[in-house]
């Protein structure tokens, strides 16, 4: 693996990965030669064990060139687990990052709200955080923004072979039981982790500021054929209103809540299929040379990964 890591007066740093055992993390270190800090020990290669504290934190990172946070919390029903993994730790982190270091962080498009101000969005667009998870990426991002040397990569909804939560989607489509939410016709801004971490890594040298990072958006509709044309399955017709399926998953969040159980449904879930939104990444393309593959190229090999594993 080869880095494009800027030079340290004196040497080579290093670059460390903060959220190494996620699944963007996990992507992450297998294209990029970097050192995972975790909080205990998880089998990675070359990973150090760090409590987190800001001494400690601070003297692990002491010699790094670049710092890759790709740490967070999507947990949307525990609001102080999510604040601490978002906000707090990143404030741990830029305040240990050491001086002449460059940060990347992994940030969201959900900073724009599920509304777009103006379609397609672009890093010039207004941010709207309108979710308690928006709203604390946005805050973490202004935290990595008063750091010198940084990127914020706003990304769009990942996705992959091991994002495996789809496979519930991709059973229900292959069950004839899939619901359309609205009328299907909005676009989904799906984008390949792996495409997402050749960004990365072209960054870790490259670049500065707020790079938004999705892929050519399809409609609803057209994620569901392409899907079901793969699984030899019939689309999905029946429809279900957004506000229906917004108020489905607002029940199960909170039955979930008493049962110990994770909601089958989420709204957040409900967002990302339920809502128009598409965005201009041109700048990403421009200054890094971010290329996402085509939406239905990666659909059909998820869709194949999940026929093997069935």
């Amino acid at each position: 693996m080869a880095n494009d890591a800027p030079m340290k007066r004196g040497g080579t740093g290093k670059v460390y990965i903060i959220g190494a055992s996620g699944r963007l993390g996990r992507a992450i270190i297998s294209k990029i030669d970097a050192v995972p800090v975790v909080r205990r020990q998880s089998g990675l290669a070359g990973e150090v064990v760090s409590d987190f504290s800001p001494k400690n934190l601070k003297k692990t990172l002491s010699d790094a060139a670049v710092i890759i946070h790709a740490a967070g919390s999507t947990d949307t029903l525990d609001k102080r687990k999510m604040r601490e993994a978002n906000v707090d730790l990143t404030r741990t982190v830029v305040d240990a990052a050491p001086k002449g270091c460059r940060i990347l962080f992994a940030g969201s498009i959900s900073v724009y709200g599920k509304a777009l101000d103006r379609i397609p969005a672009d890093e010039e667009t207004p941010a709207k955080p309108d979710s308690g998870y928006a709203r604390s990426k946005y805050e973490a991002e202004q935290i990595v923004a008063s750091f010198p040397d940084h990127v914020i990569f706003r990304i769009g909804t990942l996705y992959g072979p091991q994002f495996a939560d789809y496979n519930r989607v991709l059973s229900m489509l292959e069950r004839g039981r899939m619901r359309i939410i609205g009328d299907g016709k909005n676009r989904v801004p799906f984008v390949h982790v792996d495409d997402v971490v050749d960004a990365f890594r072209k960054a870790l040298g490259r670049g500065r500021g707020i790079y938004v990072l999705a892929g050519e958006p399809l409609t609803q509709k057209e994620i569901f054929s392409i899907a079901a044309s793969e699984l030899s399955v019939e689309p999905p017709k029946c429809m279900i209103p957004r506000p229906f399926a917004m108020l489905a998953a607002a029940i199960s969040e909170f039955a979930c809540q008493f049962g110990g159980k994770r909601p089958k449904l989420t709204r957040e879930h409900v967002s990302v299929l339920g809502y128009d939104r598409a965005f201009d990444c041109r700048k990403a393309k421009a200054e890094l040379g971010f290329s996402p593959r085509p939406l239905e190229k990666g659909i059909r090999e998820m869709v194949r990964e999940y026929k093997k594993k069935r």
